[in-house]
């Protein structure tokens, strides 16, 4: 066989699939998946949803607040075509199965009122889901705030972008956050409004991401990644003196016990294979600096690990936490069950919780003492060179934490802004750590 006959795909050596000189996986071209689906809409003349377009940048008004980078409440329609594990399960039972709960009665509340619609008609909660049903379900928005760091552009050639990204943003859409993301950031601050995702960074993790400017550089640079071919490092900040003059291995399976907050325990029984090696760079004061080498990239990773050594990121919300026993997890040993430490996790998280504790007191003096602030900050902002859809305001509001996702998102409140705050508290025994990473495409 000739050397042009395979290709890397996922990171392994293929035989490429042929049918008269075409490549059948990509139909010839070097189109996205996303790409080739508004292509053949088009040429089918079906409907293309604005939030599939470059429309969706303008969905709503982005401000800035001294630290904080803020959205504006916003109406957003998240749709999704039945698959076909959902054909004749009610929709009450799709939605409370494959989605975010949510109580039944609220979810009976927006069917009556046509937030959630299927085939753009309003049906019962009890409809039993068809072949190819088109499923839509509209909400109000409410984003939580990112930091106000402008992302800056560490290089750029005309395949890639490279940039810096601040802690805080989530890199894409994905469940509380859609234009406080990077990709959004970038396409209403900079410009940049194709740009194709290559790798992800945890929302709380700042570094170097890069970014393709077209599908075939990000399935080429994917394909490194996944192969192994590119090495990743990080340097985090832990608890405690971390062994020095030794590189300490971690090969701990990882096991997600929950996508829906984003938690995850070791577990040698039915974790994946995951491999980290760690090498302490300094000590001081009770904190160290360790560089972290992951071999693999399950979720949380170096978080998990870390917590393992009984080493956990200093400010790491939810693994440096007694909810995972006295230990906070060392040694893998919780004290508990799955479900428990789910339970539990959920219970700590909640808004009254939250309102009680020393590190919201300390949020509400930080505002404080951010408010002296404010008139140096709008100049700051004046000079920079920003989609006009950015604004200044001035008007004061909560100042929550950024290391921890405890604000509601979603609202169908109808009248004003208040009375979604409102309701948020009413349902704040719903709130989760961290909702379930979706995509837009999702319900």
């Amino acid at each position: 066989d000739d050397l042009n006959d395979f290709e890397i795909i996922n990171g392994k050596w293929k035989k490429r699939a042929f049918n008269g000189g075409v490549k059948r996986k990509h139909g010839g071209n070097d189109l996205s998946k996303r790409e080739r689906t508004k292509r053949n809409k088009t040429e089918r003349n079906m409907e293309i949803l604005p939030q599939h377009t470059h429309e969706k940048f303008n969905e709503a008004v982005t401000y800035f607040e001294p630290a904080y980078r803020k959205v504006r409440p916003y109406y957003f329609t998240f749709v999704a075509h039945a698959k076909g594990r959902w054909v004749g399960r009610s929709l009450w039972d799709v939605f409370s199965k494959e989605f975010r709960a949510i109580p039944k009665d609220l979810f009976q509340t927006f069917v009556d009122k046509g937030f959630i619609k299927v085939n753009k008609e309003t049906v019962s909660s009890d409809y039993k889901v068809q072949n190819n049903d088109f499923i839509s379900h509209t909400v109000h928005r409410h984003e939580l705030p990112v930091t106000s760091a402008r992302i800056k552009i560490v290089h750029e050639d005309e395949d890639t972008l490279v940039v810096d990204k601040p802690p805080s943003i989530p890199v894409h859409p994905c469940g509380r956050y859609r234009h406080n993301t990077v990709i959004f950031i970038l396409a209403k601050e900079q410009g940049y409004k194709d740009l194709h995702t290559v790798h992800r960074l945890d929302r709380l993790t700042s570094g170097i991401l890069m970014f393709a400017k077209s599908a075939a550089k990000s399935r080429e640079l994917e394909a490194l990644i996944s192969g192994r071919q590119v090495r990743k490092e990080y340097v985090c900040r832990v608890n405690g003196e971390f062994p020095a003059d030794r590189e300490i291995v971690v090969d701990q399976p990882i096991l997600v016990v929950s996508y829906k907050i984003g938690v995850c325990i070791i577990s040698p029984e039915e974790g994946k294979p995951s491999k980290t090696v760690f090498k302490r760079v300094a000590y001081k004061d009770g904190v160290s600096v360790v560089a972290c080498k992951p071999e693999t990239g399950r979720m949380h990773q170096i978080r998990v690990h870390l917590q393992y050594l009984g080493f956990p990121i200093s400010n790491d919300p939810l693994y440096n936490s007694d909810i995972f026993g006295p230990q906070k997890g060392k040694d893998g040993q919780i004290g508990k069950t799955k479900e428990q430490l789910i339970a539990d996790l959920i219970e700590k998280h909640t808004i009254d919780n939250w309102i009680q504790s020393e590190e919201y007191e300390n949020s509400r003096l930080k505002e404080e003492h951010d408010s002296e602030t404010q008139q140096d900050f709008e100049a700051m902002n004046e000079n920079e060179d920003i989609d006009k859809k950015i604004v200044i305001s001035d008007a004061g509001s909560e100042n929550p934490e950024d290391n921890v996702d405890l604000q509601k998102s979603d609202t169908h409140d109808e009248s004003n802004i208040e009375k979604s705050k409102a309701k948020f508290n009413d349902d704040s025994k719903n709130e989760i750590l961290k909702d379930k990473g979706t995509s837009d495409s999702k319900l």
